[in-house]
């Protein structure tokens, strides 16, 4: 139905269709939405009223809405756009308006048979401030002067999916953040505490080795490797200090680098963050690892005589950093990724005649039957509402080494382009394109799709030659 523009009219709407015997999934409103995701968004209870009375008056229909919806047989699993569901949306509400009445409506759709095990991302990441874009977080409930009440509502939403089966060590579809690892990136003592009590491993890493520690100095790798859009990059959030002694009590260790090579002591430094640098740096005095040239980093800070105090190691440099992977096993990993996608079950599969092209056409790729395409050297990715293939050198493809994209014209689907493009200032550019008429009865042979990304991949990208 169309969407009328009063949410009171909506909801009445709604409520008199399902009472005349319409059953709730079949009643669609916004973006093809069925009623219950409709209705679970919150942002309708502030669309035409400001007044406080109004809202309440709302939120309360709001939970009615909901229960008979349920009753009358709504699926609180059915996913709409891009994978979300009425309890993941709902979890969305924690970031911005942690209240009872949050955590009555995720207690109601749990009690109906929510399963936190099907959203797309960890309904407890969702809750603690994961956003959609490029995998930020933010949550007003952990800042210095919020409600001490709210993050109350959280930790009562994350016992609730706890008990419902969620897995407190679930990660992002991303692969950035496990619950504590956003715990660290918050700077929240409370949150980690709370999270450890309940079995949360405070030792674990994301795929590219990164762990609590490095979170809560300031590491922006992941960010900046993510693909989604809009960036924001890392910002000071919560009592970092605070976090770093306590991942250090811990046990976490002060030297432990990442897939980069990079350490919280240096990733602390990079993002200005003096005071954690310092914690670190006392730590790895403590080991008997702190080095001079990690001393003489702190020099014109205000805490160069703090850390020239402090005792160091013999050595003068670091030792040379081991292979933490065996060489092309982070390439081959992407190829997985990018495969799994392609076939995940809210992957777009229209039209038909080309997603299956275009998976014969990946797995020859990826078989590395041709030398200018070695699959061990290269990284894959696949935006899949664009059905759009990524071959780079480097884990973020928008880079200056470049990319070769193979794409279909998903107006038309009448022609395919295979495309080397380089970052230049802060556009993607362009630089050679091989375009191919396609049709539904007549699409490019796989052999000369393939043989144009090696061309491209021979001259720009200079390898497998």
């Amino acid at each position: 139905m169309e969407t009328p523009l009063s949410c009171e009219d909506a909801f009445a709407e709604i409520e008199r269709r399902v009472l005349a015997g319409v059953h709730p999934d079949r009643i669609r409103l916004g973006h093809n939405e069925r009623a219950l995701y409709w209705v679970c968004n919150s942002s309708l209870l502030h669309h035409d009223g400001p007044d406080e009375a109004t809202i309440v008056g709302r939120i309360e229909a709001h939970l009615t809405l909901i229960s008979l919806l349920l009753a009358k047989g709504a699926d609180p699993n059915k996913a709409a756009g891009r994978g979300a569901t009425p309890l993941s949306t709902t979890c969305r509400d924690f970031i911005f308006s942690p209240a009872p009445w949050a955590v009555e409506k995720l207690r109601r759709l749990l009690a109906a048979g929510a399963n936190p095990r099907l959203t797309k991302d960890s309904p407890i990441c969702t809750v603690l401030g994961l956003r959609d874009m490029r995998g930020e977080v933010w949550n007003s409930a952990f800042d210095a002067d919020a409600d001490p009440a709210e993050m109350g509502y959280i930790f009562e939403a994350i016992d609730a999916l706890l008990q419902a089966g969620a897995s407190i060590e679930a990660m992002d579809h991303r692969q950035m953040y496990t619950p504590l690892l956003i715990g660290a990136y918050l700077g929240s003592v409370p949150l980690l505490r709370f999270l450890a009590e309940r079995g949360a491993n405070v030792h674990v890493v994301n795929p590219a080795g990164s762990n609590a520690l490095m979170y809560a100095a300031g590491d922006v790798d992941g960010l900046k490797a993510s693909r989604g859009g809009i960036s924001t990059t890392w910002h000071r959030m919560g009592d970092p200090v605070a976090v770093a002694r306590l991942l250090i009590e811990w046990g976490l260790d002060p030297a432990a680098a990442n897939e980069r090579g990079r350490t919280p002591l240096t990733l602390a430094l990079n993002a200005g963050n003096v005071d954690v640098a310092a914690v670190v740096a006392e730590a790895l005095s403590g080991h008997g690892k702190l080095l001079k040239a990690d001393v003489r980093r702190f020099k014109g800070t205000e805490l160069e005589a703090q850390v020239a105090a402090l005792a160091t190691s013999g050595r003068t440099s670091k030792p040379p950093r081991t292979q933490a992977k065996p060489v092309g096993a982070a390439q081959a990993a992407s190829w997985d990724r990018a495969r799994q996608k392609m076939n995940h079950p809210d992957a777009w599969q229209r039209p038909a005649w080309f997603c299956a092209y275009n998976k014969a056409l990946f797995e020859h790729l990826a078989s590395g039957s041709h030398p200018a395409i070695p699959v061990n050297l290269l990284y894959a990715d696949y935006t899949d509402a664009l059905r759009t293939l990524h071959l780079s050198k480097t884990k973020d493809w928008i880079s200056r080494s470049g990319v070769v994209t193979v794409r279909p014209d998903i107006v038309t689907w009448g022609s395919l382009r295979i495309s080397y493009a380089q970052l230049d200032g802060d556009d993607l550019v362009c630089r050679e394109e091989i375009v191919m008429p396609m049709s539904p009865e007549q699409q490019p042979s796989i052999e000369a799709v393939v043989e144009a990304v090696g061309q491209l991949g021979a001259r720009h990208l200079k390898i497998g030659v």
